[in-house]
C-alpha cells in the first residue's frame, strides 16, 4: 500500500554510506542486499535490515575494480552477483560468499533510520 518502512544509508565513503547508488540487487533468500555505490566505484552488501556486511571494489580498470557501476543482479542461487561496470563497458561476475577483490576499512559506522 506504499506505507514507509525504513532507510538506511547516508552520503559519504564509509562503510554503508552512498554517493550516487544506482544499482540494487536482492538474492533469492531475501537475506541479502547488494548496492552499486557508483561514485564510490563499488558495491556494498547489506543485510535485509541495513546492516553493512561487506564491500568490494575501488575505482579503476582490472579486475575487481569499476568506474562508475549502475546495475545489479543475483542469480536464482544467490552464488553470483552480476555488476554492470557502466563506464568500463563490461559486466563483471562476483561470488556472493567471497569477493575476489576487496577494498578494506577499519570504520564499519553504517546508520539505519
Amino acid at each position: 500500500n506504499g506505507t514507509f518502512i525504513t532507510k538506511w544509508g547516508f552520503e559519504g565513503s564509509a562503510d554503508g554510506q552512498f554517493v550516487y547508488p544506482a544499482g540494487l540487487a536482492v538474492d533469492s533468500s531475501g537475506n541479502n542486499v547488494y548496492v552499486a555505490d557508483s561514485y564510490n566505484h563499488r558495491i556494498q552488501k547489506f543485510d535485509s535490515n541495513g546492516t553493512f556486511i561487506t564491500k568490494w571494489g575501488f575505482e579503476g580498470s582490472a579486475d575487481g575494480q569499476f568506474d562508475s557501476p549502475l546495475g545489479l543482479a543475483v542469480d536464482s542461487s544467490g552464488n553470483n552477483v552480476y555488476v554492470a561496470d557502466t563506464s568500463n563497458n563490461r559486466i563483471q561476475v562476483f561470488s556472493s560468499a567471497t569477493p575476489s577483490t576487496s577494498s578494506s576499512s577499519t570504520n564499519t559506522n553504517s546508520r539505519l533510520n
